[in-house]
Order: C-alpha cells, then sequence, then structure tokens
C-alpha cells in the first residue's frame, strides 16, 4: 500500500482553492449568481463543486497513485468532512467513504481501460 502523505490542513487548503476557482468558472457561465461567495451556496451547489473539484485533483494525480491501494479515499473523505466544519455547513459530517469511492472508482476504471487499451496497440 501506498500511503500519501498529506495532511488534511494542505489538503483543505488545495481543495477549497480549486472550489473557488471552479465558483468562478461558473459565475462567469452563468450557473452561478455572480457575488456569491462559498459560504452562500447552498449544501447541494457545494457539493457539485466539492464532486468537480475532487475529480480535477484526482486526475492530476500520478496514474501510479489512483491504480495502487492508497490513503486516497481517507484523505478525500476527512478533507470534504473538515470542510464541512470550515465553511459551517454540518451537511458534510456525514459525507462517507462511500461517497468518496463514487468519484474515485470511476477514474480507476477509465484508467485501467485505456492502460489496457493502450498496452494492446504497442504490442
Amino acid at each position: 500500500m501506498i500511503e500519501i502523505k498529506l495532511t488534511i490542513d494542505n489538503a483543505l487548503q488545495l481543495l477549497i482553492e480549486r472550489m473557488k476557482f471552479e465558483l468562478r468558472i461558473r459565475q462567469k457561465s452563468g450557473i452561478i449568481k455572480k457575488g456569491l461567495r462559498l459560504e452562500d451556496l447552498s449544501y447541494n451547489e457545494t457539493l457539485k463543486l466539492v464532486e468537480s473539484s475532487v475529480n480535477d485533483y484526482v486526475f492530476l494525480l500520478p496514474m501510479e497513485i489512483i491504480l495502487s491501494k492508497t490513503n486516497l479515499v481517507s484523505i478525500i473523505t476527512t478533507t470534504v468532512r473538515t470542510l464541512g466544519r470550515a465553511l459551517r455547513k454540518e451537511e458534510f459530517l456525514l459525507f462517507s467513504q462511500r461517497q468518496t469511492r463514487n468519484l474515485v472508482d470511476p477514474i480507476r476504471k477509465f484508467l485501467i481501460n485505456e492502460t489496457r487499451a493502450n498496452s494492446f496497440l504497442k504490442n
């Protein structure tokens, strides 16, 4: 098992940074009203930002980390729960490892399929 050494505070900073970026993009495209901050959004809107931000960061990780057995799911789950405290949204305290796996597993399966397809082409 590969252990990712990342503090929850650092992971939270990365997540909030990416969520703010996603928020600006959605405000420019008219999906979310301009002038709103992360704290002003509803739980559902914030959850969508969390999910897209987590997906972005998982795709930025090296393939070896995504495909190997790691503590990635645990880090993401704990970070999202901590985000709930930071944004004062208690619903995020119920964010589960199952929800995190639902975000990470499709990416993992996609990369596995792509790796198989590419290795077949090289033979």
